[in-house]
């Protein structure tokens, strides 16, 4: 049997989900799939039906671990910050050991990272094959490099995710929610992700029936001192390994916001029929999901009074935004089942198995 060896920074329990239907999916074509990261997420809930060991990031030790595992393809899943993908990626390349890098392609957090993209170039240019999130970011690969490119559509496993039964009347009484129409941020608030944007458009909203849920770590931001009025309502962070929390908002909303980073929060609030709204910029690959008009929008950078019309035209027009929901559940099973993310995984060890990728 062929071994694919996952090596990733900290494996977080949504990837859980994802690594068993892999596992699951591989053994299916005599492949064994085996993960080694330097930590796996406290109270992750899921049980771990692939090979996993959680080992200290140290060259020396992946150095050991390979050796004794004998892969017969390495897929990196790391940053550049991990040092340990350095040493790693040459000491691979020397074994004759097929190394595929597995990310976003580059840093698309930062402008104008010119510097920072010659890293990234060097990284592709020393790997077998690079697995994206999206063909989007192929642009984002030197042209020389762009034949060892697969896609990997990234998402999360709909599959797992908890069924709600309650209403949307029941869950906003256990919330203590008391609007009747929700807009819901859902996220650690990284500076990308623009909260206060969210924030300073309920400032400017007067319609009493409509209000804003905000969930998530503040990291920093002084959320209580920018909350103005009575319609944004913050519920701190939700410890909710098991998603059921998380689950029960996402069906008590009806519309989605991260006017930043929306980031894989988009995945799991089409999946819910949740329309998104958010800003141009520095968007990650689960942007592509968006089409505009269609399941969400998108407006200017920073256009405050923009993004809070686009708001209030979905929570004012029911009608509208059934339609968006309607064809935000139909784009998000379409375009990112997690079946469509393990066949650019399989396509790529295929390739690299095969021979028959550029290397």
């Amino acid at each position: 049997m062929k071994k694919v060896l996952l090596i990733s920074n900290k494996v977080f329990h949504y990837r859980v989900s994802n690594y068993n239907y892999f596992a699951q999916r591989f053994r299916e074509e005599e492949i064994q799939f085996l993960v080694r990261a330097n930590e796996l997420q406290k109270n992750n809930p899921y049980p771990l039906e692939f090979d996993f060991k959680a080992i200290p990031f140290s060259f020396f030790k992946y150095k050991r671990a390979i050796e004794h595992i004998q892969p017969d393809v390495v897929i990196l899943f790391l940053h550049l910050k991990d040092l340990i993908i350095w040493p790693l990626i040459h000491w691979l390349k020397l074994k004759g050991i097929p190394v595929v890098y597995w990310n976003k392609g580059i840093n698309l957090e930062v402008r104008a990272p010119q510097l920072r993209n010659h890293l990234f170039y060097y990284v592709h240019s020393r790997c077998d094959a690079i697995l994206l999130y999206s063909r989007h970011n192929i642009a984002d690969i030197q042209p020389k490099n762009r034949s060892k490119v697969f896609i990997a559509s990234n998402t999360i496993n709909f599959a797992r995710l908890p069924q709600v039964s309650q209403s949307k009347d029941e869950i906003k009484r256990e919330y203590n929610i008391p609007f009747k129409k929700v807009v819901l941020f859902v996220g650690r608030m990284r500076r990308v992700k623009k909260v206060e944007h969210l924030v300073e458009a309920f400032n400017s909203i007067d319609e009493p029936d409509f209000g804003c849920v905000i969930v998530g770590e503040s990291m920093g931001y002084d959320l209580r001192s920018m909350i103005k009025k009575k319609n944004v309502l913050y519920l701190g962070e939700i410890f909710d390994p098991t998603n059921e929390g998380m689950s029960r908002l996402f069906k008590a909303s009806d519309v989605f916001c991260i006017p930043g980073d929306v980031g894989l929060g988009l995945n799991e609030a089409f999946h819910w029929g949740l329309p998104v709204v958010t800003e141009d910029g520095l968007q990650p690959p689960e942007i592509h999901y968006l089409t505009e008009g269609r399941n969400g929008f998108v407006v200017p950078e920073n256009d405050l009074g923009a993004l809070r019309d686009k708001l209030l035209l979905l929570l004012r027009h029911d009608d509208l935004r059934a339609q968006f929901s309607q064809a935000a559940r139909e784009d998000i099973a379409r375009d990112a089942s997690i079946e469509n993310m393990f066949s650019g995984f399989r396509s790529c060890v295929q390739a690299l198995l095969s021979g028959s990728a550029a290397r």
